[in-house]
């Protein structure tokens, strides 16, 4: 007998269809055909926390137990899965069982899965792997007859054996240690401590920005019009007086430029688009993607590839046909009625594990009516990429053309579209799509519209000159189709979009979305509709914390080098090593406790209410007050719980902060005890009551 592990019963169920293993169900497995399938919950087996190797470990933590650096690795299975573990122990230790075959996802997670099951449960019977970019019946049944070695992806295991242990130690030791030195529960990650950094960089930046103004000067040259550069606000008026009746051409540039179509999918730019698009987080597109994958309809969704090999030419052309006549909007694409260009989608150097997203032949076939509607549209873009990715280029012809008029040179540009190309079918289908989230930042393309025909020397009339105000404006805060590019590009900021340069980043496409998922959860980060926030104390984490915890570019090098494990390029045990040497140096440096005066989480637990009106600092709630939390220092600002008899709630206290005043209340008492309704309001720094009369 054959014993399949799958990553999800989902999963296990499809290819027990496959290869008739479905004569025989039993509780968490089925059998047939030689062959029994059973399968994970995800992860069954984890590492095991510091208290399971010993008691000292428990809470409260103390900075003398650092560093807690395991010489062997334990593992552990947790309650709620350890049935399916034992089911899984048990077909493994079968006399009839005599080789395994490793089904779970086709990547470094899926990998680590199988095998922290197999080597808890002992066993070591040999076993196979399938590694397929489908779930289609074909891929599933093609995956079998071409089951390779298990030890091919001993590489790949390694460097998701090192990647968890790198993680343990570094999140383990860095949490415990500046939970301890700031006495409160500071939760501090490889990967998701440079993250936040990014997010509170940009925030502080933007707080920091103070907007300038400046002017430019629009002539009116009865046609079109063309705009100067800068002007500060002083010499503007000066300027526009300097400008004659007439405007001479001193320059005319005329280029025909080119846009290529845009690459296939990998996981990133999909959920990049989905969030631009939709407004989906990088989650729901991941589990939209992972739910399509199951369902047959898409392949393997964990990629970073926006390629195909040269062996799949046929196929992509065969699915390029498929989705035109599958989607609605295949009929804006065959109106084109261009040669699909599939060799532009082919680069076999940039295809490791898997190739990039792609439908597959079950939308030819699929009833679409039972998809939820965020995976209709997560689908649509999928199938929308792989139409626009073979599109022709789209052509513009553009002209640049340099005025000057009263000793100022002015700029008229001008496109004119000599072929549509990718950008044509793109506005087609996207205008047919609905609940698209409007795009705040995207450029007009067309905006610069067409110019006259113009030669240098040309002597112009200029109908009017107008002065145009303008504001330099802060930093964006980062959406999480921004968030998701600038992990992705962490550690290779200085190469711009060279496609050739290795991308390092901060974690994987399998990986980011949890990671963002995790500094929410954990109250650093909130999201502000498409908006990701860093929380008050997300600022103070990364305020605390030294500058090698959250630099990004670190980071992304350890990912690089775990990248390199997986390729058989690096050695696991020195990158370990490294990551040993850098908590221990870690520790060193950071030892010792806060005092209470100089600790920015003394407040943590208390709610805040509010900014204070005096010095900007946070307002609490304490037992008996609502405080600064410099009321004890210079600011001094606060007022009580209870005014004239009346209980002061949180809300009341916020909208106080917030507005200056509050709506009207009633139970104020005065001197004689006699109740009265009146407000709170802010007056000169200090609440107030106004009395109604």
């Amino acid at each position: 007998m054959k014993l399949v592990i799958a990553e999800k019963p989902s999963v296990g169920n499809s290819i027990a269809k496959v290869i008739g293993a479905n004569s025989r169900r039993e509780e968490g497995f089925t059998e047939g055909n030689g062959y029994i399938v059973s399968w994970c919950f995800g992860h069954l087996v984890a590492l095991a926390a510091p208290e399971e190797y010993d008691k000292k470990y428990s809470k409260p933590w103390k900075l003398s137990n650092l560093p807690i650096i395991p010489e062997e690795f334990r593992w552990t299975v947790a309650e709620s899965t350890a049935p399916q573990f034992e089911r899984l122990k048990e077909l493994m230790d079968r006399p009839d069982v005599d080789e395994i075959i490793c089904a779970t996802d086709a990547g470094r997670e899926g990998e680590c899965v199988f095998r922290y099951v197999y080597y808890q449960a002992g066993c070591t019977k040999p076993f196979k792997r399938l590694w397929i970019s489908s779930m289609t019946d074909e891929a599933i049944r093609e995956g079998f007859r071409d089951l390779r070695p298990g030890s091919d992806y001993d590489a790949l295991y390694r460097s998701g054996l090192a990647r968890n242990k790198a993680d343990w130690i570094v999140g383990m030791n860095a949490t415990q240690l500046f939970t301890v030195k700031y006495r409160s529960l500071l939760s501090v990650g490889r990967v998701q401590t440079p993250t936040l950094a990014m997010l509170v960089e940009r925030e502080k930046k933007i707080q920091q920005f103070a907007s300038a103004r400046y002017y430019t000067l629009e002539l009116n040259l009865g046609k079109f019009t063309a705009e100067s550069d800068q002007i500060e606000p002083l010499s503007v008026e000066s300027a526009a007086a300097s400008c004659g009746k007439t405007a001479v051409v001193k320059s005319v540039v005329r280029e025909q430029k080119n846009a290529n179509p845009p690459k296939l999918y990998d996981l990133t730019t999909l959920q990049r688009d989905a969030n631009k698009l939709y407004g989906y987080t990088a989650q729901q597109t991941l589990d939209c993607a992972q739910k399509l994958y199951e369902s047959k309809l898409i392949t393997y969704p964990r990629t970073d590839s926006c390629y195909i090999t040269d062996d799949m030419e046929q196929t992509a052309a065969d699915m390029v046909q498929r989705t035109a006549r599958a989607f609605r909007f295949g009929a804006d694409y065959e109106a084109q009625g261009c040669v699909p260009d599939i060799k532009r989608l082919i680069n076999n150097d940039k295809v490791s594990d898997h190739h990039a997203l792609l439908p597959t032949k079950e939308i030819s076939r699929y009833d679409f009516s039972r998809l939820t509607e965020d995976c209709w549209n997560v689908l649509s873009l999928i199938a929308i990429r792989l139409l626009l990715a073979v599109s022709p280029v789209n052509t513009c012809d553009t002209v640049t053309a340099r005025i000057e008029c009263g000793d100022r040179e002015f700029t008229a540009r001008g496109k004119t579209v000599v072929s549509g190309g990718w950008k044509q079918l793109e506005a087609t289908i996207k205008s047919g799509l609905k609940g698209i989230v409007p795009d705040e930042d995207a450029a007009d393309e067309d905006g610069s519209g067409k110019l006259p025909p113009l030669n240098e020397g040309d002597e112009l009339p200029v109908k009017s000159v107008k002065q145009l105000e303008h504001k330099t404006t802060p930093p964006k805060r980062y959406t999480e189709d921004m968030l998701l590019s600038a992990m992705e590009n962490a550690g290779r900021e200085d190469y711009g979009d060279d496609d050739e340069v290795e991308k390092k980043g901060l974690g994987t496409p399998a990986t980011r979305a949890a990671i963002i998922e995790t500094l929410v959860k954990r109250q650093y980060v909130e999201r502000k509709g498409k908006q990701l926030i860093p929380t008050d104390k997300g600022i103070r984490v990364i305020d605390v914390v030294p500058e090698k915890v959250k630099s990004a570019a670190m980071t992304a090098e350890w990912e690089s080098t775990l990248q390199k494990i997986a390729r058989g390029q690096a050695d696991d045990r020195q990158f370990l090593d490294e990551i040993i040497d850098y908590t221990k140096q870690l520790i060193r440096d950071n030892a010792g406790e806060t005092s209470r005066e100089n600790n920015p989480f003394r407040f943590s637990r208390l709610p805040v209410v509010g900014k204070c009106p005096n010095c900007g600092k946070n307002v609490y709630e304490f037992q008996k007050s609502y405080s600064c939390e410099d009321s004890r220092g210079a600011c001094g600002f606060f007022f009580m719980k209870e005014i004239y008899g009346k209980e002061v709630t949180p809300t009341q206290a916020k909208r106080v902060l917030e507005k200056g005043s509050s709506i009207t209340l009633k139970g104020f008492l005065d001197r004689q005890g006699n109740p009265h309704s009146g407000k709170l309001v802010l007056i000169d720094g200090r609440v107030r009551v106004e009395m109604e009369k």
